[in-house]
């Protein structure tokens, strides 16, 4: 992306997120208009102050113009504490709208999303907190430049009656600056990519540190990460350095050229001052309208930082994104919503073709499965899965099992291959193939650190909750938990066993009452107790109605099994 086009798109998508709620933004925009302007008025009244102090005229004026004035400062911070609370509202929108959308993106859209999503749970972090943030900034600096800019331009209108070398003195400040803000455009957007990434590379290790770290203690590894530790967080120290030097330097030498301006007006003015042109009145006016200007190149000095910085968080928030058009993130958020219990009690039901067409499973067939890749993959395999049947898939490490499972559900790319389900096409299994339809049971599952009926319901109803944790021999465990079902599991279920963790995530799909339930080595932390009596209570849970197809290598549920696929090297062998 050019620098041109990726300034374009940043000044875009900040519109366009300003259109979201243009009614709020509109009052904010009113609110911080009205406090920088408020010292217009201000410097007239100073000037009447002034001009009569030691004047014939009646001493009762002055008071009732310096009670005015007091009035106009009082109500000036009394009106800034009405806008600030309007602008934390727009404020909070703006940061939430594009969060919203990304997460919604990330897990609704069509299509395998491995490839869309961060490097690492710190890098995602990074984009959804900061980049956002970046992008926020963007609309709020606009409030200031506005305000700034109207209050300069009544200030410069009143000034250039009385001269007009003094407009040319205070616009000259601006244009450096412009120029400023322009040549260090390109280093600022390098120096805030590379700061955003090493920010990303410390939160994320200190998150696989906190996952792992019963590893790290039996591997004798403390010195070796805190090494690393070190290493990461002072590379950020100097990525974060350059930014901020950068962003500083800008905003400085804007101060530094505010001041210039001030310094040029009055030397331009010390002459009409000894020849008596000006009154002490005209002096007062001057002084208060020079502060006002001097601010104008400081906000010019800080848009130009904050949208190059912009440009690099809509980069990054667009890899998130299926397209690279970054619109999408400022659409308007989904209101329309079901309820369910626990954190998770707002999913969208317009969520693509989640509730819509034929969810009773009779027959689904896969017609020449390729997916290529270096080293491995599947070429034309084909599979039938008839309603009440139990698919059992194994073979060697490498064979593409787990391959399989995904493209089934489109969750990788597929080279080729069609899906139908009771007869019909479907075109995106990715969006399809889930609950009530599908529910799949991953080899390494992710579980979020609520409580553990929440990490196991995520906004279902619980009508189904004792039952899955009976098939999923949960009830035995959560019975000795003090908390039970409230016990908090932690990020990515630490607080429990390996094996709790893959029988929690087994209840997570026994909860949604699948049509198929597709399993991907159910055993593979589970021992060989547990294991024999969870297959047992799943063969008589799913016999005769519900379709199972799962992964394994458990010789016992292969001999059970109504029909097995044996993989070799991407090929099935019935």
């Amino acid at each position: 992306m050019t620098a041109t086009a990726s300034r374009s798109s940043s000044v875009r998508v900040a519109w366009q997120l300003l259109r979201r709620e243009p009614v709020a933004y509109a009052i904010s925009w009113i609110g911080w208009v009205l406090f920088w302007a408020v010292p217009i008025p201000v410097g007239l009244l100073l000037k009447a102050i002034l001009d009569n102090i030691g004047a014939d005229g009646d001493g009762a004026s002055v008071w009732t113009l310096l009670v005015v004035l007091g009035a106009l400062e009082v109500g000036r911070w009394i009106e800034l504490l009405f806008a600030a609370v309007q602008w934390h509202g727009v404020w909070v929108a703006w940061h939430t709208v594009p969060r919203l959308n990304l997460l919604r993106s990330l897990a609704s859209d069509p299509g395998p999303t491995a490839g869309r999503l961060p490097r690492s749970p710190g890098d995602a972090v990074s984009r959804f907190r900061d980049d956002c943030q970046d992008l926020a900034l963007v609309l709020d600096v606009w409030l200031d430049i506005s305000g700034a800019a109207v209050a300069a331009g009544l200030a410069v209108g009143i000034m250039a009656s009385i001269d007009l070398r003094v407009t040319v003195a205070v616009a000259l400040p601006v244009v450096a600056v412009l120029w400023l803000a322009h040549w260090l455009g390109p280093r600022l957007r390098a120096w805030r990519r590379a700061a955003r990434e090493a920010t990303a590379a410390v939160t994320g290790f200190i998150g696989d540190t906190y996952g792992a770290i019963t590893a790290v203690k039996t591997a004798g590894a403390e010195a070796a990460v805190e090494r690393r530790f070190t290493e990461l967080g002072a590379s950020r120290a100097r990525a974060a350095r350059r930014d901020e030097v950068g962003t500083q330097l800008v905003q400085t030498l804007s101060g530094a050229t505010g001041n210039l301006g001030i310094g040029l007006a009055l030397l331009l003015v010390a002459p009409a001052i000894r020849r008596g042109d000006f009154t002490v009145g005209d002096l007062g006016l001057f002084t208060t309208y020079i502060v006002v200007l001097a601010s104008l190149p400081r906000w010019f000095g800080r848009v130009g930082a904050y949208t190059r910085q912009a440009e690099v968080s809509v980069e990054r928030l667009a890899e998130l994104l299926p397209e690279p058009e970054p619109d999408f993130f400022v659409a308007p958020v989904a209101t329309s919503l079901r309820r369910g219990p626990g954190p998770f009690p707002a999913v969208p039901v317009d969520r693509p073709d989640h509730r819509r067409g034929d969810t009773r499973l009779r027959r689904l067939d896969v017609r020449g499965l390729a997916v290529r890749f270096p080293g491995g993959g599947l070429e034309g395999l084909d599979l039938t899965l008839e309603r009440g049947s139990f698919t059992a898939v194994t073979g060697p490490v490498g064979s593409g099992k787990s391959t399989l499972l995904r493209a089934l559900l489109g969750l990788v790319p597929v080279d080729e291959g069609t899906r139908h389900w009771n007869g019909v096409r479907v075109d995106e299994p990715s969006t399809f193939l889930v609950p009530p339809r599908v529910a799949y049971l991953p080899q390494v599952p992710r579980l979020f650190s609520e409580t553990l009926a929440d990490t196991i319901l995520l906004g279902v109803d619980d009508a189904a909750l004792d039952e899955a944790l009976r098939l999923a021999c949960l009830e035995d465990d959560v019975a000795e938990m003090p908390e039970g079902l409230a016990t908090v599991v932690g990020p990515k279920g630490v607080r429990l066993s390996g094996g709790q963790v893959q029988r929690t995530a087994a209840a997570r799909a026994f909860v949604r009452r699948p049509e198929l339930l597709v399993v991907d080595d159910l055993s593979s932390a589970l021992d060989v107790e547990t294991e024999a009596v969870l297959w047992d209570r799943l063969f008589v849970a799913t016999s005769g109605d519900a379709t199972v197809l799962v992964v394994t290598h458990r010789q016992e549920v292969l001999d059970r099994a109504d029909r097995l696929i044996r993989l070799d090297h991407g090929s099935a062998a019935l």
